[in-house]
């Protein structure tokens, strides 16, 4: 698995995670700075196909195994927003699924988030 950061406009942080997933799956994360309580940022998925809560990192994730890589685990102080490639998960879904898929990881404080997507968040920055 290789994890590659995306969120290079959101400004480092520890980030509180709020969801609001729609009964059409639409999916909105919230993100809201606790070191710098201004940093107030929304990322829109439009629709996913998958989202799941999970605990920050992959060892509580029951999908993914050890790493095939060298590559070191993204932690918080890493990034918030990072896109995952070559995961079992978006492997499984990819078997059934014939577009093109990402599979992001959001890490946050309180807890992390699974998101399969056919396409990248919007990220919106709320100006206080």
């Amino acid at each position: 698995m290789k994890w590659d950061k995306i969120d290079n406009e959101i400004e480092y942080d520890w980030y509180e995670l709020r969801c609001q997933l729609s009964r059409d799956n639409h999916l909105k994360v919230s993100l809201y700075g606790l070191k710098n309580q201004k940093n107030i940022y929304y990322l829109d998925f439009g629709k996913v196909l998958f989202c799941r809560a999970i605990d920050e990192g992959w060892n509580l994730n029951p999908y993914e195994e050890k790493f095939e890589s060298d590559e070191k685990q993204p932690h918080i102080p890493d990034g918030v927003l990072w896109e995952v490639t070559n995961s079992n998960l978006k492997n499984q879904i990819k078997n059934h699924y014939p577009q093109p898929i990402h599979h992001f990881q959001i890490l946050g404080i309180n807890f992390g988030l699974d998101v399969i997507s056919e396409n990248f968040p919007i990220v919106i920055q709320e100006r206080l």
